[in-house]
């Protein structure tokens, strides 16, 4: 009701829901809880895109190694991204989960990686305030949203995982970008279906590349 009667250019819900766990650790498979998002955002009709919690949980996990927690059975992302990317807002943190009130923070040695992968998969990323002004990321901060830009990704852009396992994750995204996490040695010379000239845009080691 509230987004037929005010038209905005832009909506963005929060359907806040526990993760699967057993036995304290993470579960693999996250379709529940990315499917009551998606029931949140058909119950608007699809007139409101919502954030992409499942894909921050995940993440929380996956940037330890466990790089595997990336690609779902098809071979798509496992969050809400890898089922409605334009209807995804993804992030890393907000006023509830860090700041000051700090329910569920993300792991802060890894923020970078985080960064670099919603910053070069679809959905539409939203960055901390606190990481950009107060963390001293706003350099490799913007150094992502350039390639972004660069490489026309947006929330709709496809997705090619290459690998997913304890060693790193690899993906192409649209035509123009892939990306790397983790320790895996890997270029795109090492990929038969990569065709053509690639260029170096920003390399940071084992955080990604």
């Amino acid at each position: 009701i509230y987004i037929e009667a005010s038209n905005p250019a832009f909506s963005i819900g929060e359907y806040w829901d526990s993760l699967t766990y057993e036995g304290g650790n993470l579960c693999y498979n996250q379709d529940a809880h990315r499917q009551r998002i998606i029931n949140w955002i058909n119950a608007t009709g699809g007139t409101s895109s919502a954030f992409d919690v499942t894909t921050k949980g995940i993440l929380h996990a996956a940037l330890h190694n466990q790089y595997w927690r990336l690609i779902d059975p098809q071979g798509n992302p496992t969050g809400v991204m890898g089922w409605w990317p334009s209807r995804a807002v993804t992030f890393l943190e907000n006023h509830d989960t860090g700041s000051t009130q700090g329910h569920w923070p993300f792991p802060r040695e890894k923020l970078m990686q985080g960064y670099a992968y919603i910053l070069t998969h679809p959905g539409t990323p939203v960055i901390f305030y606190d990481h950009f002004y107060d963390f001293g990321l706003r350099d490799p901060i913007t150094e992502l949203i350039d390639a972004r830009t660069r490489a026309g990704i947006h929330c709709r852009s496809s997705v090619k995982i290459f690998h997913a396992n304890t060693e790193g994750y690899v993906a192409q995204t649209g035509e123009n970008l892939v990306m790397k996490l983790g320790q895996f040695d890997w270029n795109p010379s090492k990929q038969d279906v990569l065709s053509g000239s690639w260029k170096k845009f920003l390399d940071k080691g084992a955080d990604y590349k």
